[in-house]
């Protein structure tokens, strides 16, 4: 069980299913420490709204709620669809391929696609879920990008859960991260609210590959913390 998971979406995501309220109070009753609610940028139909961001405020009863988007690549050039009003609320950004990029285009323009949205977008903390079989990527050329920017790369638990990608794959893409000192950190991907903190599934890969925990953004609440302080910086507009 994850402490705290970086990659949670409601129902303003299309594809989440509970409120914010709800997924707090389930992370609560398993005894996390947090979660970051990311929910979709508007070329998914994201329904991103400024209450959430200007105003919204949890309770400062010992768990933390972290503010964040899972924003998109949408064009070759390193483009995302973050509004730029928001980014100063935010505390992570993630980035992903989704379904909104062209399918069958080469490995080595998915993986520039990614590459240049970092380095256009220094206010992304963490790419996701880079071990899709739809959206092939070159794992060392990645790594090392993200290494350069100080952006970590997702282990994604529903990806390995829901047999999305091979173990072969990911495990490929864990161990471009080894050999890049790339920083990796693990999230759920929640939809529906039995995933939260879910982390069962990738758990005996990051054992098989004995991955190095001074990379792992997700080792516990304080190297969460952590990592999004040093970052908060590149969210200044």
């Amino acid at each position: 069980m994850l402490e705290i998971d970086l990659h949670v979406h409601s129902l303003f995501s299309n594809c989440g299913l509970h409120t914010i309220l709800e997924l707090i109070e389930q992370a609560k009753c398993l005894g996390m420490k947090g979660i970051a609610v990311t929910d979709h940028g508007p070329s998914l139909g994201g329904r991103l709204n400024s209450p959430f961001f200007d105003r919204f405020r949890y309770p400062d009863d010992g768990f933390v709620f972290y503010k964040g988007i899972e924003t998109n690549v949408i064009d070759a050039q390193g483009t995302i669809d973050i509004p730029f009003e928001y980014i100063s609320n935010c505390d992570i950004v993630l980035l992903g391929l989704h379904h909104n990029i062209q399918k069958g285009i080469s490995e080595s323009s998915y993986t520039d696609m990614l590459v240049n949205a970092m380095e256009r977008n220094p206010c992304v903390d963490m790419i996701t879920h880079p071990n899709d079989p739809t959206y092939p990527i070159d794992y060392m050329k990645l790594c090392s990008a993200a290494t350069n920017h100080g952006v970590a790369i997702e282990l994604n638990n529903s990806r390995t859960l829901y047999r999305r990608s091979s173990d072969e794959t990911t495990i490929g893409m864990i161990n471009a991260c080894i050999e890049t000192g790339c920083r990796l950190a693990v999230a759920s991907d929640t939809h529906a609210i039995q995933e939260l903190g879910d982390d069962s599934a990738v758990s005996p890969l990051l054992a098989r590959t004995q991955f190095p925990k001074d990379l792992l953004v997700t080792l516990n609440a304080e190297t969460v913390n952590m990592f999004l302080s040093a970052r908060k910086k590149n969210k200044s507009i």
